[in-house]
């Protein structure tokens, strides 16, 4: 069976929080079933959320008030993470991994932050994306559910961020995509915005800096 049921609550919860409210944004595979309002039949192994670098302070405040905070999930404690930078923070919640990630929108330029663990991704590294020529308002949808105001990255964000990953799990969301409907002018506007998306990787492993450079 899957486990969005419990997904879902998670969520409802975190954007009824007093602190959390209005300063997350949910993006990721849970965000097709929430719109659509689908059960999902998938497993979903985490929860992906961003948020203004500016109020990832307040991110941190609500996981040690609700002793969900832990040091070695922080990347500003990564002992490579030198310059102390915010690259997001995770957290467990009822089994289900819940990620932070901050980003920042200057001069049309959206900026987000975030990291690799080896567990997940086979590599230990800090990650920066950029994409130009894009403002919060191009890639956000907010509606509600069960009285609950939700912001997420719009259907058309997350066909394109799956249609890049394309794994098992993507298809299966991108035809839940398809099958409720897009708008397709802003997702053509969308996909030559982030044709030019920008990545840029720093390993944990000084070998692997040599790869990333």
């Amino acid at each position: 069976m899957s486990n969005y049921p419990k997904i879902e609550e998670i969520i409802l919860r975190l954007n009824s929080d007093e602190l959390l409210k209005e300063i997350i944004y949910i993006v990721g595979g849970t965000v097709p079933y929430l719109v659509t309002k689908t059960i999902s039949n998938r497993e979903h192994s985490d929860i992906d959320i961003i948020v203004e670098e500016k109020n990832m302070d307040i991110v941190r405040e609500y996981l040690k008030k609700n002793k969900l905070y832990e040091e070695k999930y922080d990347s500003k404690e990564f002992n490579y993470n030198k310059d102390k930078i915010d690259y997001g923070i995770d957290c467990n919640i009822n089994g289900i991994t819940v990620n932070f990630a901050p980003f920042i929108i200057t001069d049309n330029c959206m900026i987000q932050r975030n990291f690799l663990n080896k567990q997940s991704s086979g590599i230990n590294a800090l990650v920066t994306v950029t994409i130009q020529n894009i403002e919060l308002k191009d890639c956000i949808l907010e509606f509600y559910i069960n009285q609950v105001h939700l912001k997420t990255y719009n259907l058309e964000m997350i066909k394109l961020m799956k249609e890049k990953s394309n794994k098992p799990k993507d298809l299966i969301d991108i035809k839940i995509i398809d099958n409720y409907g897009y708008d397709r002018e802003k997702y053509e506007k969308l996909k030559n915005k982030t044709n030019n998306m920008k990545f840029k990787i720093f390993p944990k492993s000084r070998v692997l800096r040599l790869f990333f450079r």
